[in-house]
């Protein structure tokens, strides 16, 4: 559970599904001694003079259909007065997209570029008895453009701005982009080699965006002439934006040697996670399970994409706060806590938590009134008594973006380190009021430098909550 500014209490599940740590299929969970992937022939006698190769093929001209389900059944644990409170977990999700994939002159996860459009994007989510929520892609969404980063895909959409919970909805654990890895870099000598996947593969693979340690081991099962069989497990131990986990991989593949891609994956991954800064703890086992094919006929993907990763202007997320008001806000924000009243965001940097903003609704005043500044800054006092703050300065800026932002800073002490409050009272023409209040530590000043003002200048009034993604 977590507690707004007002002290009431409400049950918030980050709609990344498990910040593409853990799924499980949705009617296709396999068992053991059936499974989908033990189909290959008897050995046909495919061992070449030069070994066994088993080569992904990122040919551009070659578009392929991912069909992909999962579900999620376990323990979300929050804090609570004596410990931790548990909280039954299940989470189902479709996907079904078609794909092309474009060479790269990178190595590791940075030679991963792509795009995908999608025909399906969703996930259901339920917490204890009744708290569900839903995530949609919606259509004006649907074609995306994927990089590889150091610890997960970046994707976004080249025609309209997604939000945080759409970005972690595209986050999808075992991804097919990244499943390719787990084959064998190098020919392998016989049909009883094992092989390791690369350091990046297995974290990428679960969603830990901070590894700490990882195994991965792999190994031919069963070969023909015109497809593998390839078992994998695999653990890591970091954390999941701030939070610290440990999880574990075991599954199986079959790769098509003709036409030179994964036909069919399946994995259990199991995770158990600490409760962190930005989402519960999690004690959960799940089930992975996607399948591949040629598309037919090919669908009309983009003949190409950007080879650069987009700057960080066309990066920006879209935010819908309370009181009908949007912004925009880099990815190292995320949403902690969203209520009628208020949204709770917090930056990370380096799996740590930097930054927290508020954003709420202020009372109205008569169009083309604004909050005195004598009458903010004695608000602004009165908050900061609990806090044993002080005020540092105040200055009004009369236009910006349209708004009238009177920003007041001021400045405390906790745990022997120099804590700021900007508390930014935002009004627009027509007496409408918004309230920004970031906090940090002062040596964590330089990182948070440009947020606030790069929010502040894309605040936007709506007649009416959107319910389409904006454009770029």
């Amino acid at each position: 559970m977590t507690t707004d500014s007002c002290g009431r209490s409400t049950l918030y599940v980050r709609t990344r599904l498990m910040s593409a740590a853990l799924a499980v299929s949705s009617g296709l969970i396999f068992m053991a001694g059936s499974s989908t992937c033990a189909r290959a022939d008897e050995n046909t006698g495919v061992l070449a003079a030069d070994g066994i190769l088993l080569a992904d093929s990122s040919n551009p001209q070659q578009t392929t259909r991912v069909e992909y389900a999962l579900k999620i059944e376990g323990k979300l644990l929050t804090p609570a007065q004596n410990g931790t409170s548990a909280w039954n977990l299940n989470s189902s999700g479709k996907f079904a997209f078609d794909q092309r994939r474009f060479a790269s002159d990178a190595t590791g996860p940075f030679a991963v570029r792509a795009v995908r459009r999608f025909a399906a994007a969703e996930t259901e989510s339920v917490v204890g008895k009744d708290h569900a929520t839903s995530v949609v892609l919606p259509s004006q969404a649907r074609l995306i453009h994927l990089y590889g980063t150091e610890d997960q895909l970046l994707q976004l959409s080249p025609h309209v701005r997604l939000t945080r919970p759409q970005v972690d909805l595209l986050q999808i654990p075992c991804d097919p982009l990244v499943a390719t890895s787990l084959l064998p870099a190098r020919n392998l000598k016989d049909e009883r080699e094992k092989w390791n996947a690369d350091a990046w593969v297995i974290p990428m693979l679960v969603g830990v965006d901070a590894a700490v340690s990882q195994t991965a081991t792999c190994q031919l099962k069963l070969l023909t002439a015109s497809e593998a069989v390839v078992t994998f497990e695999g653990t890591t131990t970091g954390a999941v934006t701030g939070s610290a986990t440990k999880v574990t991989l075991k599954g199986e593949l079959i790769f098509d040697r003709t036409q030179r891609f994964i036909r069919a994956f399946e994995a259990v991954q199991s995770e158990q996670r600490e409760p962190g800064p930005f989402s519960p703890g999690l004690n959960v086992t799940a089930t992975i399970v996607w399948t591949q094919a040629s598309a037919v006929p090919a669908n009309s993907l983009p003949d190409t994409m950007p080879e650069q990763v987009p700057d960080e202007r066309k990066l920006l997320l879209t935010l819908a706060t309370p009181g009908q008001v949007m912004l925009l806000h880099n990815r190292n924000w995320h949403v902690f806590h969203e209520t009628p009243e208020m949204v709770m965001l917090r930056m990370m940097h380096d799996g740590s938590l930097v930054a927290q903003c508020n954003i709420s609704p202020s009372p109205a005043v008569p169009a083309g009134e604004s909050t005195s500044e004598e009458e903010y800054l004695d608000e602004v006092q009165a908050a900061l008594a609990e806090r044993k703050g002080a005020i540092n300065s105040s200055k009004i800026h009369d236009d910006i973006n349209g708004w009238r932002v009177h920003h007041v800073r001021a400045l405390g002490k906790a745990n022997d380190k120099t804590l700021i409050w900007d508390y930014f009272l935002c009004t627009a023409k027509s007496g409408q009021q918004t309230s920004l209040i970031f906090s940090y530590a002062a040596e964590d000043e330089k990182r948070v430098a440009g947020s606030p003002e790069q929010m502040l200048g894309t605040l936007t009034v709506l007649a009416n909550r959107p319910k389409v993604a904006l454009p770029r």
